[in-house]
């Protein structure tokens, strides 16, 4: 199987593809690739068969020498996460990516303790790619700017099913999941270390959302991500492709 990167609609030029920055670092000095050699290469929606031409200092040169539109499979789940630090939420965004999540949106809540900002989503986008080169994903997991906790509220209307993990409640997961279907548009909502206050729980709530217990024990913030990510994608049927 041909190794796969990604690039920029500018990194095409006319029947070449040129790689560039971390992606011919990683091709030349990493992999040592020669020329001869074959890779795919991602574009949004397209993925580009190349071959080698010439590896130079600062790029790497390719000859196209095919092309298919790719087809975005992904279940259409958006991952809500509250604020954590660098290295959580990074463990996250590769997992979500690796597991099938199709969107990430990051936001500040009350008891967040790492305030990140919209110059963090270049960093995510490049670990969520990493993630992609890993698992063989073709597309990856679009990576949203950071919004407010309100700003978060309002964007949960669009959803048919939005499901809340909460601590707190005694209601089950199993029960929410009754009936979802994997045409279903679906948000999950985790927090940070700190939690949510009362106020913001209720107000998650009152936005239609199933607000359900993980279990007797209280997990980490990227644990109950990837618990309640999994058990969902698993029920939509992600994981039984083949």
């Amino acid at each position: 199987m041909a190794r796969r990167f990604f690039v920029e609609k500018t990194n095409i030029k006319g029947g070449s593809l040129i790689l560039e920055g971390g992606e011919h670092n990683h091709l030349a000095k990493v992999l040592r690739a020669k020329i001869g050699d074959e890779l795919c290469v991602g574009l949004k929606d397209t993925e580009y068969l190349c071959k080698i031409e010439k590896i130079e200092k600062a790029q790497t040169i390719c000859k196209i020498l095919s092309k298919e539109k790719i087809v975005d499979n992904s279940l259409n789940v958006t991952l809500f996460q509250a604020s954590m630090k660098g290295e959580h939420m990074e463990y996250v965004i590769q997992k979500a990516t690796e597991i099938g999540i199709k969107t990430f949106v990051p936001f500040l809540s009350e008891f967040v303790v790492a305030k990140i900002d919209s110059k963090k989503t270049e960093r995510f986008q490049k670990i969520s790619i990493e993630a992609c080169k890993q698992s063989g994903r073709k597309i990856p997991m679009q990576i949203c700017d950071v919004v407010q906790f309100d700003e978060m509220l309002k964007m949960l209307s669009s959803f048919q099913k939005v499901i809340f993990a909460y601590e707190k409640s005694d209601k089950s997961l199993k029960d929410a999941l009754k009936g979802i279907k994997s045409t279903d548009s679906v948000a999950l909502i985790v927090g940070s270390e700190g939690g949510f206050s009362e106020t913001e729980a209720q107000k998650i709530v009152k936005n239609n959302a199933a607000c359900i217990s993980l279990g007797k024990n209280i997990l980490r913030g990227e644990t109950a991500s990837l618990v309640l990510s999994s058990i969902v994608l698993y029920e939509m049927g992600q994981f039984k492709r083949i």
